[in-house]
């Protein structure tokens, strides 16, 4: 062999040595990134996993199953591309993380209709009060036909379905977790209650019970 074919060899292999360097290099690198991504969606998923347990509790609700089932599994383990796994990955915990969000506000909204305007809701707790005192008050004068407890029953039970409406206004018009500001710090939700609603409704069932006692 000549001495330049043999320089040529070893210029060659040193050439070989360099790429094979630079690959492995590289590869190190890509599996580092990676590593640093697959910490980051494990500390996320932790995260979201306590934010959803702490929320359950909150709200005295069972918390779901979170270990992925077998399926899911099956499902990433087939994937060939890693980097488009942990792509679905983190897209899926930005997905968890709208839809706690959507969870703690739709809470944070009045229990009963939180749609609606707070006087309808009172309307209809008020409303349904009286409607069920009026059907005791009616089934009392059927049974008893009148006498001197008429005009007791005429007042009493519309002044306690009325308080009864107002306590139930008040669970009905209260959100399930407290508002926060911007730090994150609980805010005290203003809790209306309208028991002139409920007074006047009152006033309106003696109003029908007395007809019905006296002039009916």
């Amino acid at each position: 062999m000549s001495l330049s074919a043999y320089e040529d060899l070893v210029h060659e292999l040193a050439r070989l040595d360099a790429d094979s360097a630079a690959s492995t290099a590289q590869a190190e690198r890509k599996l580092e990134r990676r590593r640093r991504a697959l910490a980051e969606v494990r500390s996320d998923l932790d995260a979201q996993t306590s934010r959803v347990a702490e929320l359950c509790s909150t709200l005295r609700q069972s918390t779901p199953d979170l270990m992925p089932s077998q399926a899911v599994e099956d499902a990433e383990a087939a994937v060939d591309d890693p980097d488009t796994a942990l792509a679905h990955a983190q897209t899926a915990l930005r997905e968890a993380e709208l839809s706690l969000k959507a969870t703690v506000r739709a809470a944070q909204r009045p229990t009963l209709l939180p749609n609606v305007h707070h006087v309808l809701r009172e309307l209809l707790v008020y409303g349904s009060c009286m409607v069920a005192c009026l059907i005791g008050q009616l089934i009392y004068l059927a049974a008893s036909g009148g006498g001197e407890a008429t005009w007791w029953v005429m007042f009493l039970p519309p002044v306690m379905a009325a308080l009864v409406g107002y306590l139930l206004v008040g669970a009905a018009n209260r959100p399930r977790l407290p508002l926060t500001d911007r730090n994150g710090k609980p805010v005290k939700a203003v809790v209306p209650h309208n028991p002139r609603l409920g007074v006047t409704l009152a006033v309106c069932t003696m109003a029908l019970f007395a007809y019905f006692a006296f002039v009916a």
